[in-house]
């Protein structure tokens, strides 16, 4: 059975756009940063982003969205 991570990371590759996994050290946890201009597809303000953060097991913690 798929991680939650990697569901996350299937359903935008569906949609041709790759994100890459970023792991914090000292928590053990990972987090993907996603922003506008990455992809074509990505549109927004600059300076917005959101992160998305799975413990080191891949299971969703929570998304926050940031200016």
């Amino acid at each position: 059975m798929k991680t939650d991570l990697e569901k996350f990371i299937d359903l935008y590759k569906i949609f041709g756009i790759k994100l890459t996994p970023k792991y914090y050290g000292k928590k053990g946890s990972i987090f993907i940063n996603i922003q506008e201009g990455e992809n074509e597809k990505l549109i927004g303000y600059y300076g917005f982003y959101t992160n998305v953060i799975f413990d080191k097991n891949g299971k969703f913690i929570e998304q926050g969205f940031y200016e």
